[in-house]
């Protein structure tokens, strides 16, 4: 299974990935393509999402059951920590002092 989340890119990119994934909300696809599919479609998304969002993750053998990789996050930012993807809230005001 493979999900792609897209946020704040043309639409033509949507159109591209409809055509290979279910998009069951806005900007997010999930189907069930091969490696070499999604490898293909990631390298589209990022040449076509200029400042956009672009997220993919997939089912694969690892302690959590999935991998994951991301461009230009906002908000939420995914981290890997000894193999284990976290996600770290980005501060809305970095200026803020603790």
């Amino acid at each position: 299974m493979t999900v792609m989340i897209l946020e704040r890119v043309a639409p033509s990119v949507r159109g591209d990935l409809s055509r290979w994934l279910i998009e069951v909300k806005a900007g997010v696809f999930i189907g069930r393509i091969s490696r070499l599919v999604r490898d293909k479609l990631w390298e589209r998304a990022l040449k076509l999402a200029e400042d956009g969002t672009v997220i993919q993750a997939w089912t694969t053998n690892t302690e959590q059951g999935f991998d994951l990789r991301y461009s230009n996050p906002k908000g939420r930012i995914p981290i890997r920590i000894e193999d284990i993807w976290l996600v770290q809230v980005a501060d809305p005001d970095p200026r803020r002092k603790p």
